[in-house]
């Protein structure tokens, strides 16, 4: 009920005439075989952590990529070629999720959305760059020391969650930590955790998507970027499920926080040296 209610007026027709502009810009530069390979294995990689560990995909998949195109492009690619599997994801554990909280989280998100594309516009690719170095770093040290905020007033932090998550989401991609941290806090219980999770990320999607699109930050590199992410973003995902049983989750999980901090460190060498 949720997801539709709040999706219903938020997907509005975009004029296929503003796609097929972006397509045919001249201006636009082209994706590389290299980059586009390079894109491939850093969403499968992620993809991969997220169904194994719980987390990871954007953390990883966004650093990683933005080596080979602009961060602006990589926030575009995770965001599209994500769009549908978390909205697949959310329809799938909608059973699980819990309205309470997202009436208060989702509308943060759209708000937080909205300023942070006002943001964006004021940051050039070395400034996105480190934001998504610094993000992925703070990220992965409040993973790794399990920091929680624990409050009675549940709002106030489901509120500050969604804004926050808002924000990170339309500036770096890296949506997820502060709704983790707040459900963390709360001690929600697993599957309401998942279902709450993917509904934001779902909603989150179906602002940002047509939100880039009238902003003019979708190009062609973008669009190109989003298909060739897609397959490997889904094959990751399965077999991460697959191979979930056969792996330690905790040897896992140290492995996947490794990574965060070499794809955030990796994120801020590239922005300082420019």
């Amino acid at each position: 009920m949720i997801l539709a209610s709040v999706s219903a007026p938020i997907s509005a027709p975009i004029s296929a005439s503003v796609l097929a502009s972006v397509l045919a810009s001249s201006s636009v530069s082209s994706l590389t075989v290299a980059a586009a390979v390079w894109i491939c294995l850093s969403f499968a990689i992620g993809s991969f952590a997220q169904a194994v560990s719980g987390f990871g995909f954007a953390l990883i998949a966004i650093p990683l990529s933005s080596l080979v195109v602009s961060p602006v492009n990589a926030v575009v690619i995770q965001t599209f070629a994500g769009a549908l599997l978390s909205g697949y994801m959310a329809w799938q554990y909608r059973p699980d999720s819990q309205p309470h909280v997202l009436k208060v989280l989702l509308p943060g998100v759209v708000v937080g959305i909205a300023v942070g594309m006002l943001v964006s516009t004021r940051l050039n690719d070395r400034a996105l760059r480190f934001a998504v170095g610094v993000t992925v770093i703070i990220a992965a040290l409040a993973i790794a020391t399990g920091f929680r905020i624990r409050t009675r007033h549940t709002k106030a932090i489901f509120v500050i969650a969604g804004l926050v998550s808002g924000v990170l989401g339309a500036t770096t991609g890296t949506n997820g930590p502060p709704i983790v941290i707040a459900m963390a806090g709360q001690d929600t219980p697993p599957r309401a955790f998942r279902a709450n999770l993917q509904v934001a990320f779902a909603i989150g999607n179906l602002v940002l998507v047509p939100a880039f699109i009238a902003a003019g930050r979708v190009t062609r590199v973008g669009i190109v970027g989003s298909i060739v992410a897609f397959v490997p973003t889904l094959v990751g995902r399965v077999f991460g499920e697959r191979v979930f049983a056969a792996l330690d989750p905790k040897r896992f999980r140290s492995v996947v926080l490794g990574m965060l901090f070499l794809a955030g460190t990796v994120a801020l060498a590239k922005a300082v040296s420019g």
